[in-house]
Parts: C-alpha cells; sequence; structure tokens
C-alpha cells in the first residue's frame, strides 16, 4: 500500500473523469469514494421532495379526508422504508449499485432482465414527473408543451451526465430546500383561502367515495417502490450502517410522508383536480414555477441517473451513452404524459406498475437475506450466468399479480414485494437447506480450531 502511493495521483488524473461520469456503473465503488450521510440523504430526499409527491398527496386530499389521509401516507410509507433499508444494506456492504446487487439473486447475465424491467419503469417516472413539471407552465397549447418538454428534458439529461459527486448532491443541497418553501408558503396560502385550519381538518373530498382505501394504498406503494428498489444506487457511497437508516427515514418519512402531508393540505383545501390551476387561484404560479423547475431538476436527476445505471448493466455500455438514450424517451414520454391530461395518466402508469416492478426486490431480499444468508463465497465474478429459479419466480409473480389484479380486483397485495419474495423462497427450498447446512459446518469447523 505504502509503495503505490507515489503512483496514485497520476491514476487518479488519468481516470478521475471517467469514473465520475461512468460513476462505477459496471463494478463496485471504492472507500475512497464514500460520501456523507448528509449528502446521501438530500439526494434521496430528492427523490420524494417532488412535484411528482406534491401531487400524489394533493390527489389524495381530493379522495379521502384529513385523518384518514394521514394513515393512508403513513401506512405505504413505512412498508416502503422497511423495503429501502433492507436494499439499501445490500448497496452498502457489497458496494454495488442496483443494477449489480441484481446479479446476486438474477446471475450475471440473468441480472439483465431486472436491470431491463427497472431501467423500463424509471425512465417511465422520469417523463412523468418532466410532464407534471411542464404541466404548471402557463399558458399550455400543443406547441408549447412540446418546448417545453424538449428544453426541460435537455437541462436534466446535462445536469445527469455530471454523476453523484459534480452533480446529484449540488443540486440536492438547493432545489430540496426550495421546494420546501414553496410548499410551505402554497399551503399557508391555502390555509388562509379555505377559512382556517379547522377548515382543512374537517374538510369534504371532492371526489369522496371514488377510490377504495386499499387501491390508493397499493398505488402508493407502487409509486415509491421504484426508488426504494434502487437505493443500492446510492447507498454504495454510504459510509455506515447508520447512513442506511438515517437516509432511509429522511427519504420517506420525512420528505415523503412530510410531502404528501403538505400536498393533502392542497387537494382538501382548494378541491380542484389541475395542480397547475391549483397554484393560479391562491396566487403563486410564479413562485411554484421557479420552485418545480429547480427541484424537478434533483428528482430527474436522481431517476435519470438510476434508469442509466441499470441500462449499463442491461447492454454492458457505458453510463454516459444510456443516459442520452434515457434522458431522450423520457422527453417523449413527459410530453405524452402532460398532453393526456397528466393526473390520471401518472396514476394509470403507476396502476401498471404495480404488476411488475415488485418481483424485483422481493426476489433479491429473498435470496439475499434468507436464501443466501448475506454470503455468497465466490462473489460477483464467480456467480452463475442465469440464476433460473429468480426468473422463474419473476414470470410467475407477474403472472400470480395480473390474475390478482385483473381478475380478482386485488387493489394491494400484488403491488407489494410479498407474493415474490414467498415464490422465490418456495422454490429455493432444497437451495436453501444446503447453504444453511455448509455455513454451519463452516462456523463449527472455525470454531473446533479456534
Amino acid at each position: 500500500m505504502g509503495d503505490g502511493k507515489s503512483d496514485a495521483p497520476h491514476d487518479k488524473e488519468s481516470s478521475s473523469f471517467s469514473d465520475s461520469v461512468d460513476d462505477y456503473s459496471l463494478k463496485r465503488v471504492p472507500e475512497t469514494a464514500t460520501q456523507s450521510t448528509a449528502d446521501i440523504a438530500l439526494v434521496r430526499m430528492g427523490f420524494t421532495v417532488s412535484a411528482s409527491d406534491l401531487l400524489f398527496g394533493y390527489t389524495i386530499g381530493l379522495y379521502f379526508g384529513f385523518w384518514q389521509a394521514i394513515g393512508i401516507a403513513f401506512s405505504y410509507s413505512l412498508i416502503i422504508s422497511v423495503i429501502s433499508i433492507l436494499m439499501g444494506f445490500i448497496g452498502l456492504r457489497e458496494r454495488t449499485s442496483f443494477a449489480l446487487s441484481s446479479r446476486f439473486a438474477f446471475g450475471r447475465n440473468g441480472s439483465r432482465l431486472a436491470s431491463l424491467i427497472m431501467a423500463v419503469i424509471i425512465a417511465g417516472f422520469y417523463g412523468y414527473i418532466l410532464g407534471i413539471t411542464v404541466d404548471i407552465f402557463p399558458n399550455l397549447n400543443s406547441t408549447t408543451e412540446i418546448v417545453y418538454s424538449v428544453i426541460l428534458g435537455l437541462v436534466f439529461l446535462a445536469i445527469s451526465t455530471l454523476g453523484f459527486k459534480r452533480g446529484l448532491k449540488w443540486v440536492g443541497r438547493i432545489g430540496v430546500p426550495i421546494m420546501i418553501l414553496l410548499v410551505l408558503v402554497a399551503d399557508y396560502a391555502v390555509i388562509m383561502h379555505a377559512g382556517g385550519w379547522g377548515a382543512i381538518v374537517g374538510a369534504t373530498p371532492k371526489l369522496a367515495g371514488k377510490l377504495a382505501l386499499p387501491t390508493i394504498i397499493g398505488l402508493g406503494v407502487a409509486k415509491w417502490l421504484g426508488g426504494a428498489t434502487v437505493t443500492p444506487d446510492l447507498m454504495r457511497f454510504g459510509r455506515n450502517g447508520k447512513a442506511v437508516i438515517t437516509s432511509t427515514l429522511a427519504e420517506f418519512l420525512v420528505g415523503n410522508f412530510g410531502f404528501n402531508l403538505l400536498g393533502l393540505v392542497l387537494g382538501l383545501g382548494l378541491g380542484v383536480s389541475d395542480l397547475g390551476r391549483a397554484f393560479s387561484i391562491i396566487g403563486i404560479t410564479s413562485l411554484a414555477l421557479v420552485a418545480f423547475i429547480v427541484q424537478s431538476i434533483a428528482v430527474e436527476m436522481n431517476e435519470l441517473y438510476a434508469a442509466s445505471l441499470a441500462v449499463s448493466n442491461t447492454v454492458n455500455v457505458k453510463r454516459f451513452v444510456t443516459n442520452l438514450a434515457v434522458g431522450i424517451i423520457g422527453i417523449a414520454i413527459g410530453y405524452y404524459g402532460v398532453s393526456q391530461g397528466i393526473i390520471q395518466s401518472f396514476l394509470t402508469f403507476i396502476g401498471y406498475v404495480g404488476y411488475a416492478l415488485p418481483a424485483l426486490p422481493g426476489i433479491i431480499i429473498a435470496d439475499y437475506y434468507i436464501v443466501q444468508k448475506m454470503h455468497y463465497p465466490s462473489g460477483l465474478e464467480g456467480l452463475p450466468s442465469v440464476n433460473w429459479r429468480a426468473v422463474a419466480a419473476f414470470i410467475v409473480t407477474i403472472a400470480l399479480n395480473v390474475y390478482l389484479g385483473l381478475y380478482l380486483k386485488d387493489s394491494l397485495w400484488h403491488s407489494t414485494p410479498l407474493p415474490a419474495f414467498l415464490i422465490y423462497l418456495l422454490i429455493s427450498i432444497p437451495q436453501m437447506a444446503k447453504n444453511w447446512r455448509r455455513q454451519v459446518t463452516q462456523t463449527g469447523t472455525i470454531s473446533t480450531k479456534e
């Protein structure tokens, strides 16, 4: 180690730009590249202190009363937090992104399936959040919708290319506080407009009774499950286990739950189904526009960053290329969303996401913590090309979820990782028993020697 110090500056100079742009998309993060918990927490909050979270909380306020909505937001925030912590510890322990972490369960080439599914889903979220931001702009028509979508998309694409250290964490430091300030100002204006806090708490939702309780919880889980699943993308830069817990609570129980609450106040207080019109009613359209643009940069960078990492693993190319491809696709999705009516279009999208996305963390968590007991003797390099049990569990889970959702009209359980978790464990019983016996034997041997 000491002998290598003289060469370190040259090595760092020759590879720093490549690594900072690619952000270790296809390899483990070295200990020297770890980041502070505060910066990771701010970047993670960029996912949830966002226009889409405000919109979802606003939507809850259109369908449910205040206290019932609080219970709804807390319920799916808690579910998502558990999944995020479990996925986050994988990234922290292994120093791997979601794409590389999925190799443990799906195999080196099998993980391309998981990465492709995740990339498509996150690209969709990226596009719809772009559309939500565009929807705030004044004087929208078919021409300006395209222009705004392209301009914003190019800005997001340029900043995301800089990676975590040079891009994500700096936007998070600026965008999160500005978005929080906007919503606090907006909520104060809404409370005054409605006639006081009591009027908000006692308000009758405009669309009361038109959406079932399990449905909105299921949509909430599906909405944030993507962010929870890609937690390794950021936690691979963490320094210890406390970083996983702290940043997860910041993202989902402070950012997500808190921002849903703020959006809820807007929905109950104004009762209009157009978020842009809502801001116009209380006279803060200009402030909303500035805050949405700045903060949407943070959340869109996160989405684009995660999707580009997943695509890198799928097609085995550098993140710069995949970042560009996902960014262009996202612009098209954003325009489609805003042109079709952003709230209903967005809810429909996350409803479909609930059929496929939950299978990924369910299988990965089951394999890592239960079947393998966090121990892969051969490391990443010695993993099989394809773990067909994981592929089979993924296919069976999707079929089961479609049956539950479309034929049995289930609106909650198919949106959680539980079916995939149980299916994978069921078809992995022989491998699980073998791994557990081996580890018990190894422990006993070590104890005897000592």
